[in-house]
């Protein structure tokens, strides 16, 4: 009688054990969905958010699209308003003492870059592809100004494009876009470039559909 009264309550512990345990997961199944599906929200409205940041400069409405961008000309102007009381000494002495500015423009990819290697709503691989053109860009850029200064430097120094300064900025600037295109980074293959990352947004979203 008591063999068989000790089995009975050892059943029982086990029983309420075993309920305890599945209550414990069913809970914690639960908490886990709840959490999984705020964080894919998130995801979901970060990459919708992505989808427009990507194309805003293709956007002949937005104010970051590319034909209201005269950054040449920025860069030209500020070099300009500097050495253009010293026309004399950089030419007599070969040298001139100021800086290779880059573009507003340049300065806005290098922090979104840097904004989107640590956004932790990005899927991964949408990330990368993002990331990756950015980097190529924001290099490409920094490049062909910094290589077509030297060269544009070198000639003012020779008593070049001084009697120009104000019309310079339409051949420096083709001289940058050359560059630009000679590394995939003009601004018809960016835009490729970013239909192709749009496409990629596309699928993952189509990826939660239904009815697919």
């Amino acid at each position: 009688m008591d063999t068989m009264l000790q089995l009975v309550q050892i059943a029982f512990y086990i029983t309420i054990a075993t309920v305890a345990v599945m209550t414990f997961l069913k809970a914690k199944r639960g908490l886990l969905n709840s959490v999984n599906t705020e964080y894919q929200k998130k995801v979901l409205d970060r990459l919708a958010n992505l989808s427009e940041e990507i194309y805003e400069e293709f956007d002949p409405s937005s104010n970051k699209y590319w034909a209201k961008e005269r950054a040449a000309k920025e860069v030209l102007e500020r070099i300009h308003e500097e050495i253009k009381p010293f026309k004399h000494e950089i030419i007599t002495s070969k040298e001139i003492g100021v800086g290779k500015p880059m573009p507003k423009r340049w300065e806005e990819l290098r922090s979104y870059l840097d904004k989107i290697k640590s956004d932790p709503f990005i899927p991964h691989a949408i990330r990368y592809s993002v990331a990756t053109l950015l980097e190529k860009r924001v290099e490409t850029i920094f490049l062909s100004y910094v290589e077509e200064l030297d060269a544009y430097f070198d000639g003012l120094k020779e008593g070049k494009y001084w009697s120009t300064l104000e019309d310079n900025e339409g051949w420096f600037h083709n001289k940058i876009n050359e560059r630009l295109y000679a590394n995939n980074c003009g601004i018809s293959q960016v835009e490729e470039a970013a239909h192709e990352i749009r496409k990629e947004i596309q699928d993952y979203f189509q990826a939660f559909d239904p009815i697919k």
